[in-house]
């Protein structure tokens, strides 16, 4: 009877589930502060499509912000209407690659030296992400005051406790962290630092046809060869990797078709798309969760938050523990390119990590990839080159 009550109370799967707020919170954050959201929306949309996806798929799916589509709306600004109209139209695109059998044919193109490559550049980035946010953001990612030394010695102390306590002892020191550095700063009487929008929890919105070509050019177009490399194919990979035969209902076409439908109620709500980033995985996992159970309690969180009008807290979480939990995750992906057997496979990977890392655009390393990798194969088709494949092990 205790063991059964020990693992409905699994701290580890408590600690998993807010492994990937290194991710979402920044770009979360921008999105309030750049384009409007209110942080209820996009916290209760977010947590509604987390509680589904543990729900369903029985490990920890990770739900996150359209990297590429993010990064694009914050610098020029775009509405929310603009970007809701996005996530009704991308999401139908995504529903119709995955029902017509479309997002598995294209799923040959991506072989594992790409998307080994993909999780690379993802790792790399997540690094570099990490430092960017130690040196450009304060002590709280609305808080500008605060010394560089400070904060890199705060990142540096938070990397150590967390090898030291989360890692090899497998106590939940992060989930810890997080709750106390809400509640010291919330003592001491500090603001979010962000102006609420005056919105309701949700907005019904039609799509609106005439902002369909805008949507395609400046949106649509640059995300989804990042959506099917990083959100599809590479998180169907790392998903297996990690959780082996408990990830047995994950595939590619149904992660397509989980984005696909996510986006199109949050398209009719007044939100902004999200994805299945193999990051987030990869994060939820490095911080010990091995069930739906931590997707369901993260997206229980963010529900209860955005309800009880208290989401903003969330950006109480310092800057430096978010860096720390981004390095760690930085490494679970990075690492992962060990898999690859192949001396061709392993160059493409390496190729496109490090695309990925020059130019952060994972559609310009794909597209490195493809072209090395088809280069290679018509040499060979010539005998201009022999093919030699051997065992890295």
């Amino acid at each position: 009877m205790k063991n059964k009550i020990l693992n409905k109370l699994n701290l580890h799967e408590f600690s998993g589930a807010v492994g990937d707020l290194g991710t979402l919170l920044p770009l979360a954050f921008a999105l309030v502060v750049v384009n409007g959201f209110p942080p209820e929306r996009i916290f209760l949309l977010f947590g509604i499509v987390y509680v589904f996806t543990g729900w369903y798929f029985k490990v920890p799916v990770a739900v996150q912000p359209l990297k590429a589509m993010a990064v694009i709306a914050i610098a020029k600004g775009f509405s929310i209407e603009m970007l809701s109209v996005t996530a009704f139209f991308y999401g139908i695109l995504l529903l119709f690659l995955s029902l017509t059998g479309l997002i598995k044919f294209l799923q040959r193109i991506f072989t594992p030296g790409l998307v080994r490559g993909v999780q690379l550049g993802i790792g790399l980035i997540l690094a570099q992400k990490a430092i960017e946010l130690v040196i450009q953001k304060g002590i709280l990612l609305n808080f500008a005051g605060s010394s560089l030394v400070i904060n890199i010695i705060l990142l540096i102390a938070a990397t150590v406790i967390i090898s030291l306590f989360q890692l090899r002892k497998k106590f939940p020191i992060a989930l810890i962290l997080i709750f106390l550095s809400i509640i010291f700063f919330n003592f001491l009487g500090y603001s979010p630092g962000i102006n609420i929008v005056n919105e309701s929890l949700i907005s019904f919105t039609l799509p609106d046809f005439s902002k369909l070509l805008d949507a395609f050019i400046f949106l649509i177009i640059p995300q989804l060869p990042l959506t099917l490399g990083n959100a599809v194919y590479a998180a169907d990979d790392i998903c297996h990797a990690l959780w082996n035969d408990s990830a047995k209902k994950v595939t590619a076409p149904k992660l397509g078709f989980s984005i696909g439908l996510s986006d199109t109620i949050i398209g009719l709500l007044g939100g902004f798309p999200i994805c299945h980033g193999a990051g987030g995985m990869a994060a939820h996992a490095q911080f010990g969760a091995k069930t739906g159970k931590a997707t369901i309690i993260i997206g229980s969180i963010f529900i209860f938050l955005s309800l009880a009008g208290f989401s903003s807290f969330l950006f109480f979480i310092p800057v430096p523990l978010l860096a720390a939990m981004l390095l760690f995750d930085s490494y679970r992906m990075s690492i992962l390119i060990k898999k690859v057997k192949d001396n061709i496979q392993l160059v493409t990977a390496l190729l496109v990590g490090i695309v990925s890392f020059a130019t952060k655009n994972l559609s310009i390393a794909l597209a490195a990839g493809i072209i090395f990798e088809f280069g290679y194969r018509y040499l060979v088709n010539k005998n201009i080159l022999q093919l030699k494949v051997f065992d890295n092990d």
